[in-house]
């Protein structure tokens, strides 16, 4: 797998062109409703206790199921995410697995401003290309994964937020060291 690292992680990747890629992501090509209701692309980075690092991307699809509650509105959406973590720390392990995975969130906003506050709940299933990165040991490679985040969607275009997520293999195997990732979330729909 190591032959197939993400682009992201490639020498000469900066945060900026990342930036400016969701910014050109922003522009129109369809009606705002149409955008908030389809499917969308997000780029999330994060750590997990100074030593673990994860940069990724998602593919978000549009609502399964939704309902509308005067200023609240709620839907629940499935989502792929494939992304890369790192191993920085001086112990001894692996430095990098791969992982994709599948997950639903159900998302809830408030109102419709320009500027919209949201949450998100999410669960998933992981399939990570090693079961051991750096100290830690999953004991297998199917991994289920928990999120919550909160943000702010950008007239209907795009979104950013802080996500928290979990990766752990649910007590299915010993041991289970799991990883818990805090991380920020840009993202734009389309």
């Amino acid at each position: 797998m190591d032959r197939y690292q993400v682009v992201l992680l490639q020498p000469g990747f900066s945060l900026p062109a990342a930036f400016a890629l969701l910014a050109f992501t922003f522009t129109p090509f369809g009606t705002a409703s149409a955008a908030a209701e389809g499917p969308g692309i997000a780029l999330v980075v994060g750590e997990a206790g100074g030593d673990y690092e994860r940069a990724g991307l998602s593919l978000r699809f549009g609502p399964m199921w939704s309902a509308d509650w005067g200023n609240w509105k709620a839907s629940l959406r499935p989502e792929l995410e494939l992304s890369h973590f790192r191993y920085t720390g001086a112990g001894p392990g692996p430095d990098s697995l791969n992982q994709f995975g599948g997950i639903g969130r159900l998302l809830l906003h408030y109102g419709e401003a320009r500027l919209r506050p949201y949450a998100e709940a999410g669960l998933g299933v992981s399939l990570f290309s090693r079961d051991t990165l750096g100290g830690k040991d999953f004991s297998t490679r199917f991994q289920f994964s928990q999120h919550l985040a909160v943000g702010v969607e950008f007239a209907k275009r795009g979104f950013a937020g802080l996500q928290y997520s979990h990766y752990s293999n649910a007590d299915t195997e010993k041991p289970n060291d799991g990883i818990d990732l805090h991380q920020i979330v840009l993202g734009a729909n389309f």
